[in-house]
């Protein structure tokens, strides 16, 4: 038996996060966005986070069953649109889509399919609060919780609405018959002569560093990333300073992720140049890239891309990540998705939670989209 709780994040005791740290951390597929490391900070510090929901699924508290967090799922509720026509629960918000660009749901890794199941169970169970539908934004097409969904949906006749699958750059450590990473590299020779052409510019050797467990590290980031377009609100930049608590959230988060030593901000300089600076958080055997900001100064030599290639040839010898997840939105970055060997495609849904009027109301909305599909 399982059990299902909404529970506002920002209110959350210590020991609820306790629960959601220590279910993150057996989680079936790794997913840091929807960890309390990033979240708690975020509905506490930044503007526009505070109605942040949580969705969790816990077993049985009698002794029958182990007990823990079997399952977890932050979500806001939006608007009504062509997904749904109604007020419904998303973990594609404006919020949440600004800051996590995976929708995975945490899921015990020691029980996917019963946890799964368990989750689609609290999605009718607490349907009035989801307003009906929920929308499951960027999770894994081929990942074991996205596939135990669908089956569990298709099996119990749950309507489901799917959208979306462009693939966005990754890149798989672990060498098959085509060869290693570095040797797919779709832009690999070009990228060599512009570190050449770098480093003769500058003058001094290119050498990344990995500024992690530096305690002033978020304030070097943040002063970097001012000095940019990225903090210059006139230029359309959206640097965490420039949003109220950013960079109170930043650090915090930031903090939270070095404590257990899965944060890496690595620096790329020339001598006393600053060119390029990444943040990357670890999570068990996959590597994602989070942010990343570099010099204007030097911009027509490509730091950013050098940075990026020279940060995976890092983690390829110096950890255990065997997938590097770039994170990046292909239809906002193609020229920086293009920069990776391998494709990691991404699915979004709208599940009915409801009523069979709710189902029926699904069945008719696809109907229609299929009808404007070949009249196009």
């Amino acid at each position: 038996m399982a059990r299902s709780r909404v529970l506002s994040i920002i209110d959350l005791t210590d020991q609820e996060i306790e629960a959601w740290r220590a279910l993150a951390a057996r989680a079936a597929e790794p997913n840091p966005y929807f960890e309390p490391e990033m979240l708690v900070p975020a509905v506490r510090e930044l503007s526009g986070g505070s109605d942040l929901r949580l969705l969790v699924v816990e077993g049985d508290l009698s002794g029958v069953e182990p007990g823990g967090w079997w399952a977890a799922l932050p979500f806001e509720m939006v608007p009504g649109d062509k997904h749904w026509p109604w007020r419904h629960a998303s973990t594609g918000s404006d919020f949440l889509a600004l800051y996590c660009p995976l929708g995975t749901p945490l899921v015990d890794g020691a029980r996917v399919d019963e946890a799964v199941e368990a989750l689609v169970d609290a999605f009718h169970e607490r349907r009035r609060e989801l307003g009906q539908a929920i929308d499951l934004h960027l999770l894994s097409r081929d990942g074991r919780a996205n596939q135990r969904l669908e089956e569990v949906c298709r099996e119990r006749g749950i309507p489901v609405h799917s959208w979306g699958g462009d693939p966005r750059g990754a890149v798989r450590f672990d060498e098959g018959e085509s060869g290693s990473w570095a040797e797919r590299m779709p832009r690999g020779k070009s990228l060599a002569r512009g570190r050449r052409r770098l480093e003769r510019a500058v003058g001094e050797t290119l050498v990344l560093e990995d500024r992690g467990d530096d305690p002033e590290i978020a304030k070097a980031f943040l002063d970097f990333e001012q000095q940019g377009w990225k903090g210059d609100a006139s230029r359309g930049g959206m640097g965490f300073r420039s949003r109220r608590g950013g960079q109170e959230w930043f650090t915090q988060m930031l903090a939270g992720f070095a404590e257990t030593g899965r944060a890496h901000v690595f620096a790329l300089v020339a001598g006393g140049v600053l060119l390029h600076m990444a943040v990357i958080v670890c999570t068990g055997s996959t590597a994602f890239g989070y942010f990343d900001v570099y010099s204007e100064e030097w911009a027509r030599y490509g730091p950013g891309a050098i940075g990026r290639v020279m940060a995976l040839s890092w983690l390829d010898e110096n950890s255990d990540v065997e997938v590097f997840d770039s994170s990046m939105n292909p239809s906002l970055y193609k020229d920086a998705t293009d920069l990776f060997p391998d494709r990691l495609t991404m699915v979004s849904s709208t599940v009915v939670t409801g009523s069979v009027v709710a189902r029926l109301t699904m069945r008719v909305m696809r109907a229609a989209a299929r009808v404007v599909r070949r009249v196009r």
